[in-house]
């Protein structure tokens, strides 16, 4: 376990990183256009957004969530030529379904006109970057499934870069929305090109041909729960621009882009330890014993989960409770001051903590080669978000909005963690005190911005740091790190920042382990 850890950990390290300057990169990105940018057109962005997120993924045809699963297997079983041979043939299949999916848009186009109350440019322009992001979304989870970390996360940063300098500088020379898309566009040409360098020249063998038909029929089943996610997560929006207008789809977009920081740092530890979990699944497989294997996995699972929730719990509780400053300072008046805003963003952020739990629980489920939950308990989540949306909208506004995508996300936790209960993972009552612990903590913090709470952009972010300390105090004194903890710390931060980690870590566990030597 502590190897896996380990290993997990140094390309942990450096996709974190990766984040936080993403995290930074749409932050300022967001709220720039939502300076530069009217919030009717804020909200016409929104509505790319759900276009957007629906060509990347279908054109991937659901390789982006084969590529984990083979390419590891393959690696080590010696094989790197049919990891060659996959790379090159689901390149072709990208391509083709990317391709075939915009001409089927193109030939509806007077249709999706209508339904989207867009120009022809603005979709148009949505069409011609769909094959690109569909691309680059396969060969993002191509180089991850390599552990190519280095190589991704300059890519990941290149492509938040451009895209950040490019939409605000198009938006500034005066083309709004339409600067928008280029800027989009533009990322992703570039990050195309520079993820396909990285693949093609980790391989320096001859490639072999894959049965794609094997590799596929997981890949489309993973393809249909993509679509199911991407419709959850559009469903509300959609309703939304129904029963409202532009400017509350923009303010309920913009806080959903924020919280995408929460998806983020989620999908960064549990993308980062998935390759890890696949080759630990394969190994207890060969175990005769059940209840090792299940109680194995376990410990891999509340692992995951604990270290997700350290990360998260502590920024949503300053978030959320003093979501109206945080607004205010970073997209003005007319956000923070929406009807519901400052209530709805404090839900969203205490739900996506829990969200990032579900995304950690789904990379778990995945490696085991689950398929038919997602798309049955997405199918029924669907439902359940058209009747709610409708109803709640309707009385709420956008206050209805956030509280039903808080109802399905804790859906999805029970789900699934039910889901891994029937296949034989058990040790969840682990996980109890930690979360108790790095709960109180977290709101100890929250409170701490919340009365201190000083004017100005420099002065709340130095606050929120300080109670970022705090909760860190409390984690010590609660006595919650572990061991695994602190050799994790030392792979992840410089060599300078070691001796304060082994001081700590001499203070918690030296008079544990003078009490072994004694007995």
């Amino acid at each position: 376990m502590a190897q896996e850890a380990a290993q997990a950990a140094k390309g942990t390290s450096v996709l974190m990183f990766q984040s936080v300057l993403t995290g930074f990169f749409r932050v300022l990105n967001l709220s720039l256009l939502t300076r530069l940018l009217l919030q009717e057109q804020m909200g016409q962005v929104a509505i790319l957004g759900v276009i957007y997120g629906f060509l990347q993924f279908l054109g991937a045809a659901g390789l982006n969530h084969a590529s984990p699963l083979f390419v590891p297997e393959q690696e080590a079983a010696g094989k790197l030529g049919r990891v060659k041979g996959f790379l090159k043939q689901s390149l072709g299949v990208v391509a083709a379904s990317s391709s075939a999916i915009a001409v089927f848009i193109l030939a509806a186009f007077p249709f999706f006109l209508g339904a989207t109350t867009l120009s022809a440019d603005l979709l148009l322009l949505a069409i011609i970057v769909g094959p690109f992001s569909s691309l680059e979304v396969f060969l993002d989870s191509f180089l991850l499934a390599r552990y190519e970390v280095k190589e991704l996360a300059a890519g990941r940063t290149l492509f938040n870069g451009v895209r950040l300098v490019g939409t605000v500088a198009l938006v500034f020379l005066g083309w709004d929305v339409v600067g928008v898309m280029l800027g989009w566009l533009l990322a992703e040409i570039v990050a195309v090109l520079v993820f396909g360098y990285a693949a093609v020249s980790g391989i320096d063998v001859k490639s072999k041909d894959v049965g794609m038909t094997s590799v596929l029929s997981f890949g489309l089943p993973s393809l249909a729960f993509q679509t199911i996610d991407v419709t959850i997560q559009n469903t509300d929006r959609i309703i939304l621009l129904q029963l409202t207008n532009l400017s509350a789809l923009a303010v309920y977009d913009v806080f959903l882009r924020i919280l995408f920081m929460f998806s983020l740092v989620s999908l960064t530890v549990s993308s980062a330890t998935y390759p890890i979990l696949t080759r630990i699944r394969v190994g207890l497989e060969n175990t005769d014993e059940v209840h090792e294997s299940g109680k194995s996995m376990g410990e891999v699972v509340t692992t995951l989960v604990r270290y997700i929730l350290i990360l998260l719990f502590p920024a949503g509780a300053i978030l959320a409770l003093n979501s109206h400053a945080f607004l205010q300072i970073l997209f003005g008046a007319q956000y923070a001051n929406y009807p519901g805003a400052s209530l709805s963003f404090s839900i969203l952020v205490f739900s996506y903590v829990v969200w990032g739990v579900v995304y950690g629980l789904h990379a778990v489920l995945r490696s085991m080669e689950e398929k038919m939950f997602f798309v049955v308990t997405g199918i029924a989540v669907i439902g359940l978000e058209i009747v709610g949306c409708w109803f709640l909208i309707s009385w709420f506004g956008l206050l209805g909005c956030a509280l039903i995508r808080c109802s399905y996300i804790f859906i999805l936790l029970l789900t699934s963690v039910g889901r891994l209960w029937q296949k034989g993972v058990r040790g969840f009552s682990s996980i109890a005190k930690p979360v108790v612990r790095i709960t109180g903590s977290s709101l100890i913090a929250g409170l701490v911005t919340y009365f201190i709470a000083p004017p100005g952009l420099i002065g709340l972010a130095l606050i929120a740091v300080l109670s970022l300390g705090v909760y860190l105090l409390l984690l010590i004194i609660s006595r919650e790190p572990r061991e695994l903890d602190f050799r994790i710390a030392r792979s992840l931060l410089p060599s300078v920042l070691h001796w304060p980690i082994n001081k700590v870590e001499n203070i918690l566990f030296e008079p544990e382990k003078s009490e072994e030597e004694t007995a």
